[in-house]
């Protein structure tokens, strides 16, 4: 019974005439998991490559692009979401070379730290990749295609244009080389830290029981559907393009991942055991 109810719960969520924005919500949150993965599985291979965590000199240079902007994303976070920030302090000037973004007192009556916490610990996510196709645009190392919502048929596309992408780069031109370095230092920090999912998981669970109770209240007032769905289609231009630039920022990561991941794997083997 219990199942039942769930499914059904579901079915008419899908079938709501809010399914415009409904639709993409799978499909994001299969970028946002893979954004992270990547961007992990990037950091790890340049410590593992170049040093400890810590990083020395190498790591600092490869990783202060993209810690600028994951720490500028938290700052942004929060002061959208009603908070000044204490202080900012990157990576290269942080004793401890992860960097650091404090929230201050809040500026708005209706602040909510939790909510900002949440905000600002997921803001490198959006504003990383966002960074990340400019980049790609600004060099002229991409030329995109739109790709669809459905899972393998997207999934499919972001292999098959990382590859594409990948054979058609031009060694000669120093574009090629500054864009290598550049989305290797943003995609290696795109990937909110443990301490920011930590920040994140009250407010997106707020958020699931929130829309959640929506949802359920929807299927039971005519009014509300008509509400929702009319937010639904203000928020949709702005789905559509969440989904494009983060679609866009796998096909680069994919890339990255494909020219640097082997070169980190000879680095480490060629570096002498200090054990």
């Amino acid at each position: 019974m219990g199942l039942g109810r769930v499914g059904a719960f579901c079915y008419n969520a899908l079938a709501m005439e809010a399914n415009p924005v409904i639709k993409y919500l799978p499909a994001l949150l299969v970028q946002a998991l893979l954004l992270m993965v990547i961007s992990r599985t990037l950091f790890r291979a340049l410590v593992m490559a170049f040093g400890t965590r810590g990083g020395g000199g190498i790591v600092t240079f490869l990783r202060i692009v993209g810690n600028i902007i994951h720490e500028t994303s938290h700052a942004l976070g929060y002061l959208l979401f009603g908070y000044l920030v204490k202080h900012i302090v990157f990576c290269a000037l942080d004793p401890q070379r992860t960097g650091v973004c404090v929230r201050g007192r809040p500026w708005s009556r209706f602040a909510l730290p939790w909510l900002a916490d949440g905000a600002a610990a997921l803001m490198p996510l959006i504003i990383g990749s966002v960074a990340l196709a400019w980049v790609g645009r600004l060099l002229g190392v991409i030329d995109y295609q739109a790709m669809d919502v459905g899972g393998t048929a997207m999934l499919r596309a972001v292999v098959d244009q990382a590859l594409a992408l990948l054979g058609s780069l031009d060694w000669s031109r120093w574009q090629t080389y500054l864009f290598l370095y550049l989305a290797l230092s943003i995609s290696a920090e795109v990937s909110p830290s443990h301490t920011d999912v930590r920040y994140s998981l009250p407010a997106l669970a707020a958020v699931a029981v929130i829309a959640g109770l929506l949802v359920f209240s929807a299927q039971h007032a005519q009014g509300l559907n008509e509400l929702l769905t009319r937010a639904g289609n203000w928020m949709l231009p702005g789905i559509e393009k969440l989904f494009a630039v983060w679609s866009l920022a796998l096909v680069l990561m994919l890339l990255v991942s494909a020219v640097v991941i082997p070169v980190t794997f000879v680095i480490q083997s060629l570096r002498p055991d200090t054990h």
